[in-house]
């Protein structure tokens, strides 16, 4: 038995490839480690502060930070492939097993001196993650401080891909040492190791803190450069804000002089300077997301197997992690800092802060929107690198100090600070706007249509406000800045978030605020008296109109004037023209003149608040739009619902301004055309003058009669040339009022035109009296209305709204239906005819006007009136 044991073959395991391998791995080893020691000695140099001049100059090496990098890559990566052949040739001859760690298998003690001599070998081999983690702890060769890292300017080196692979080529080999070879067989010293041993948890902390230094470094220019403006303004004894406004009035300076002298080029590094604190924050998590976004995607595409933590692809995958976390922590400790230098350093913040000094708030308000444009832009840079974080670096949530939460709580803070700035900046704004509103040109070519510049200013403003406020991508200061913007146009006086002092659009245009070309003393006078005396009436023409008579004693004993031929109506038309009549000429009625281009301002700024609010509502549903695109799960109703509310609220502030325009409108024809018969219905303003005409006319005609009554100049000089030359005809003519204005007094003259018909038609004494040739010149008048009124819009309109003359012809629509019933040839053609107007019930006659219609035709019989009517009324 003994025998043929001696006799028998030991197992071939292929001992000349195992060889030739280990050698090969050892060469490769040491090569690699001769031609690195120049680069390492000068690495060594850098650190004890020797100058790159040390090293040497005619070897034809490259020492910058990425040659060094690429020819360590080179030699580490010739290294794991010695020790990968190696290893694949133990695994093909049978000694270990790829597939299970720590597994061995020996026929012999042949086989285990061989595998004792290749796990020596591979020992060896530490050499590559030992020159890895001297080139993370090295100082860079190229930049001033630092590790090395990339070198961005005319020629781009990467250097980040090396450090990356060298990495993972060092984590590789140490795995290959604690998990293939066993750890009886292995040993890592010999007489070059002098250093530590290298371990994959050591390689995952070199590369981490690597990382950390490469943040640190690169953010290091910009947070240095504020730290220095920081000590200038310390010694100077200002706010920072005070030295960044000083080099922008020198830079204004200057492009000014080179201007002059046909150079406008603007100084970059000036300009770079205009945001340092929003600058070192853009910069330093910019870069962190720069690192953080290879490592994540680098992550992401790494498929652990089954073996949990002995797999290296779980080891690359935390080494991925914990730079990241450590990368995410690092840039939100320094981003902290900076934010917190933020306000102390602000003038304008610390001005708003005091909270009471209105004349030093005042005068500080470039400095203050210079400061909030910053924060504004802080708040968004924080707000999406904190996205950012969120979705790529995954934390433990079960520690607290890895939580993430100081970014959050920075953002949280500079949110409601701003938002709160935010308002008190747009207030203060708006206080300044109206103490120096004035009638402001609404477009160029145009020199009479003015509108009151507190209107665009307050547009401005709030436009400005929305916008930074959407920028901060904060919810709560759009909420905040948009409840303020409801509040500045809304209906009510005063309260609120604007304060007891400060009157909203709204009631600015109630007061007349910024519809005089002079200072508004009348308009604090009026407010004063307004609080302990009793009112005076709204509309400022009644009011104008009121003093003009109790002043002229004279009036009630003027001569009537006639109606007809060039003195039907006064030249210059209506109110104006009464009161400087009664006044001969004087200052009062030079006041009412001024009172009336107020009024016309007041209109042109009433119709571009609606406008504003139709476009500020647009504007908060954009952003409801927005809100709605980035939320796909609805997980935001609440936030939209804020947005949804102050675009509805502004949309209801918008007609509460078209209901305020029909209401000044409605005086305004009053008082300049007479629709309510203050001078007892004289004659002397033109819708005076349509009713006595109406009253007067003979509609009860022949065939000879009503030809020389329809004929086109008695017409025109009776009832059309009195409108045009009314005062309204005449404003509009100078072109004082806006498109959507005009269209309104347009509307507002044809409905008291037809109300005036209608009134005449329908009175129960002295009725008028129709044949069917009365019915054709009443009818031939009322289009003659019809088409003046049309024609004031279609000269004026400057936008397809305005100058749609549909609305002009609703008025009418009871006055028409009254002239068809009269052109009837009997009444019971009404059952067969009869129609309904586009306006609804309002703008349709009631049975009971119908029938009196009907019984002003001569010609019809009360009995086949009373059937008609039975038979409307039945129906």
């Amino acid at each position: 038995m003994d025998h043929e044991q001696e006799t028998t073959p030991c197992h071939p395991i292929g001992v000349e490839s195992i060889m030739e391998k280990i050698q090969n791995l050892q060469v490769t080893i040491e090569e690699s480690r001769r031609y690195l020691l120049p680069y390492v000695k000068v690495l060594e140099d850098e650190d004890n502060g020797l100058s790159l001049s040390s090293a040497p100059s005619n070897d034809g090496r490259d020492y910058s930070d990425a040659g060094i990098a690429e020819e360590s890559l080179h030699c580490l990566e010739e290294c794991y492939t010695a020790v990968n052949f190696l290893v694949n040739q133990l695994a093909d001859s049978g000694l270990i097993n790829l597939e299970q760690s720590n597994t061995v298998h020996l026929n012999s003690e042949e086989e285990n001196v061989y595998l004792l001599m290749a796990a020596n070998c591979i020992g060896k081999a530490d050499f590559v993650g030992q020159h890895f983690v001297k080139l993370a702890e090295a100082n860079s060769l190229t930049h001033e401080s630092g590790p090395i890292d990339d070198v961005v300017g005319v020629e781009n080196k990467v250097v980040q891909p090396c450090m990356a692979r060298m990495a993972e080529l060092s984590l590789r080999v140490a795995h290959l040492q604690t998990t293939i070879i066993p750890s009886g067989m292995s040993s890592t010293h010999d007489e070059h190791d002098d250093e530590e041993d290298i371990t994959p948890d050591s390689i995952i902390d070199a590369y981490s803190h690597y990382q950390r230094r490469c943040l640190r470094s690169r953010s290091k220019p910009a947070i240095s450069s504020l730290a220095e403006l920081r000590q200038l303004a310390t010694s100077q004894n200002c706010f920072v804000s005070d030295i960044l406004e000083e080099d922008r009035r020198r830079q204004q300076y200057e492009i000014e002089i080179n201007n002059d002298d046909g150079n406008g080029q603007v100084d970059e590094t000036t300009t770079a300077r205009a945001q340092p604190h929003a600058q070192a924050i853009t910069v330093l998590l910019g870069e962190a997301s720069s690192l953080i976004q290879p490592l994540a995607a680098w992550r992401d595409g790494l498929i652990p197997s089954q073996q949990g933590a002995q797999d290296i692809a779980s080891l690359l995958k935390q080494m991925c992690e914990e730079a990241m976390e450590i990368l995410d922590n690092e840039a939100q400790k320094l981003a902290v800092t900076v934010g917190a230098w933020f306000r102390p350093d602000q003038r304008g913040i610390t001005t708003l802060e005091q909270n009471g000094n209105e004349r030093q708030e005042a005068a500080d308000l470039l400095s203050i929107e210079s400061s909030l444009e910053e924060m504004a832009f802080m708040c968004q840079v924080l707000s999406r690198y904190s996205t950012f974080s969120r979705q790529t670096v995954l934390r433990d949530e079960s520690n607290k100090d890895s939580s993430g939460s100081e970014l959050q709580n920075l953002l949280t803070e500079q949110s409601l600070h701003y938002s709160t700035f935010e308002t008190r900046l747009a207030t203060l704004q708006f206080n300044q706007a109206l103490s120096l509103a004035t009638p402001q040109l609404i477009e160029l070519g145009r020199p009479s249509l003015k509108v009151p510049s507190i209107v665009e200013d307050a547009h401005f403003v709030c436009v400005r406000a929305i916008d930074r406020a959407a920028g901060t991508r904060s919810e709560r200061a759009v909420w905040t800045v948009g409840h303020w913007v409801t509040e500045v146009w809304g209906v009510d006086p005063g309260g609120g978030m604007l304060g007891e002092s400060v009157k909203g659009v709204y009631q600015a245009l109630i007061e007349g605020v910024g519809c005089v070309g002079e200072p508004p003393v009348e308009q604090d006078n009026q407010h004063n008296a307004g609080q302990g005396s009793p009112s005076k009436p709204e509309n400022a023409f009644a009011a104008a109109l009121l003093e003009a008579v109790d002043d002229g004693d004279d009036y009630g004993g003027r001569p009537d004037h006639a109606r007809t031929g060039t003195n039907s109506a006064p030249a210059s038309g209506g109110l104006s023209s009464a009161i400087w009549g009664t006044l001969g000429g004087g200052s009062k009625a030079h006041s009412l003149q001024t009172r009336i281009d107020a009024e016309m301002c007041c209109l042109n700024g009433i119709v571009a608040s609606e406008n504003s609010c139709k476009a500020l509502s647009n504007l908060f549903a954009d952003l409801v739009e927005e809100q709605l695109e980035g939320d796909q799960d609805n997980s935001d109703a609440k936030k939209t619902s804020m947005l949804t509310f102050a675009k509805e609220e502004l949309a209801s502030h918008a007609r509460s301004y078209h209901n305020l325009l029909k209401q000044r409108v409605r005086g305004l024809v009053s008082d300049l055309c007479g629709a309510d018969d203050l001078f007892d219905c004289d004659g002397k303003l033109c819708l005076q003058n349509l009713r006595l005409f109406v009253e007067d006319e003979v509609y009860n005609l022949n065939a000879s009669s009503f030809r020389s009554m329809e004929d086109e100049e008695r017409l025109d000089a009776e009832i059309i040339a009195p409108i045009r030359r009314s005062q309204i005809f005449e404003e509009i003519g100078r072109d004082k009022c806006d498109g959507t204005v005009v269209l309104q007094m347009a509307e507002e003259m044809s409905l008291k035109s037809s109300e005036i018909i209608l009134s005449v038609l329908l009175k129960s004494d002295n009725p008028k009296e129709f044949n069917d040739w009365g019915a054709l010149l009443l009818s031939k008048q009322v289009r003659l209305l019809q088409n003046t009124f049309s024609g004031l819009v279609l000269g004026s309109g400057d936008t397809e709204d305005a100058c749609n003359t549909s609305s002009i012809l609703t008025q009418f629509n009871r006055v028409n239906q009254a002239v068809s019933i009269l052109q009837l040839e009997k009444p019971s053609d009404w059952l067969m005819f009869a129609y309904k107007a586009d306006g609804g019930d309002d703008t349709s006659l009631a049975a009971d006007e119908i029938k009196k219609v009907m019984r002003l035709r001569v010609d019809f019989s009360e009995e086949a009136i009373a059937t008609v009517c039975s038979q409307i009324s039945a129906n």
